[in-house]
């Protein structure tokens, strides 16, 4: 039976919480750009006008369970405005102007369930999602994040009328009941994180859209949908369509994980959270390539550039982690790896069937970020650099990949019109 989140003030648990009476309809709250996956500020508004125009927004979500598993579940006051009464599988609200989702996020833990990190300390947020949601009473990019609590709980604000600890199969019992809503967005949040993505080795159909993704530490930094062209014993050939909608960590000491970076869309970002460098989305700018990843932890990809002709003019050799492949609750494919920084550049000869020459690229990114953390050891350097070599001589012996297969391109498939709804689901390589 679910346990009752007792609250350490106020009244018992399962009784109505008075509302603080607090008047938000002149709080300035952030405008989104509808289409920007990661989040884009366009502007800003009182909060009443937002709700009355369902202008885009943002909001987090935090998903609170005890170290046994249990989560934390509630329902909302009668006195929201969006969903009153409903019941809710995570806390949260809307982002105000100049706040970056970290903050909102904290802000919200305290607020509504006064979870809040001992002074000198940080409690620990875990990113789970970024995604937008929408219906006909709203619409916002929700950014969804978990953390682990074994403290008390109160409801001083009174947006929380009653809450429980429970155990996943009360979860599912509670999402299946009809007598007992779940606001709708959380619901169908919920959904594309459990369960978690699923190995899936294939092979996977031609056609078909894969996520290739780079990341660290559980996020992903690099997201590129491609469509598979192969997916055999030998390789999984992925085609990067040109104007591929894209997302790309933006910090200043960021490792180039290609010759070729997307175009950020212009326009400012709001403060971000300091768990990681914040991200922006843009497009493949160039003439689509091949992405080839050898079915055997190769410790390496190779990708092969064309000119505006769809001429090949070389390839690209980028040094990583071996590739985990995954599929999601939602049937989404996803290429998980961690860039090394270090790559090698194989251009076509300027005569037929003349030698190839490979070059290393990056080397002093490779040497600055050796030791980092979140990088790679200075032990580990070793076998990155061999990899390297290794994809170096089978370029000089023309051996494959290096043997004529797929040198021209593609009748370019259309690329994909929008990331999917679990594109930033936590990123596991490397």
């Amino acid at each position: 039976m679910a346990e009752p989140a007792r609250p350490s003030s106020g009244p018992g648990s399962g009784s109505e919480v008075p509302v603080a009476g607090r008047d938000d309809s002149a709080e300035l709250v952030a405008l989104y750009d509808p289409h920007d996956p990661v989040g884009r500020v366009v502007g800003a508004v009182p909060r009443s006008r937002m709700r009355a125009e369902n202008l885009p927004h943002a909001a987090t979500g935090i998903i609170v369970r005890r170290s046994d598993g249990r989560l934390l579940v509630h329902r909302r006051s009668a006195t929201k405005d969006l969903w009153p009464a409903h019941h809710d599988l995570a806390c949260g609200g809307v982002l105000g102007a100049g706040e970056d989702p970290r903050s909102g996020a904290l802000r919200e833990l305290a607020e509504e369930v006064g979870i809040a990190a001992a002074p000198g300390t940080d409690l620990p947020l875990r990113p789970l999602l970024t995604t937008w949601y929408r219906d006909h009473q709203t619409q916002g990019l929700v950014y969804l994040f978990e953390t682990v609590w074994d403290g008390e709980v109160h409801f001083a604000d009174g947006e929380v009328a009653q809450a429980w600890w429970m155990t996943p199969a009360e979860v599912d019992a509670l999402l299946a009941d009809p007598r007992r809503p779940v606001v709708p967005d959380t619901r169908t949040l919920f959904t594309l994180i459990e369960p978690a993505p699923a190995l899936d080795h294939g092979p996977w159909p031609v056609g078909a859209t894969a996520l290739y993704r780079f990341g660290r530490q559980g996020r992903a930094t690099v997201v590129r949908p491609a469509t598979v062209l192969h997916d055999g014993p030998d390789e999984l050939v992925l085609w990067i369509a040109e104007g591929t909608p894209t997302v790309r960590e933006s910090v200043r000491e960021r490792v180039r994980e290609s010759a070729r970076e997307p175009v950020p869309r212009p326009g400012g970002n709001p403060a971000h959270s300091d768990d990681g460098p914040h991200r922006v989305s843009g497009q493949w700018r160039d003439r689509g390539i091949y992405v080839r990843i050898p079915a055997r932890s190769a410790g390496w990809s190779l990708w092969h550039f064309f000119d505006g002709d769809g001429r090949l003019t070389g390839w690209y050799g980028n040094l990583e982690a071996p590739a985990v492949r995954r599929r999601t609750a939602s049937g989404t494919l996803l290429v998980d790896t961690a860039d090394h920084a270090l790559d090698v550049w194989v251009p076509r000869p300027v005569v037929a069937g003349g030698p190839l020459r490979p070059q290393w690229r990056d080397e002093e990114e490779f040497a600055a970020f050796t030791g980092r953390p979140g990088r790679w050891t200075p032990e580990q350097a070793p076998a990155i650099r061999a990899a390297g070599e290794q994809l170096m001589s089978l370029a000089r012996a023309g051996s494959p990949p290096f043997d004529g297969r797929w040198t021209s391109p593609p009748a370019d498939p259309p690329p994909p019109a929008a990331l999917p709804d679990d594109w930033d689901l936590p990123h596991l390589s490397g």
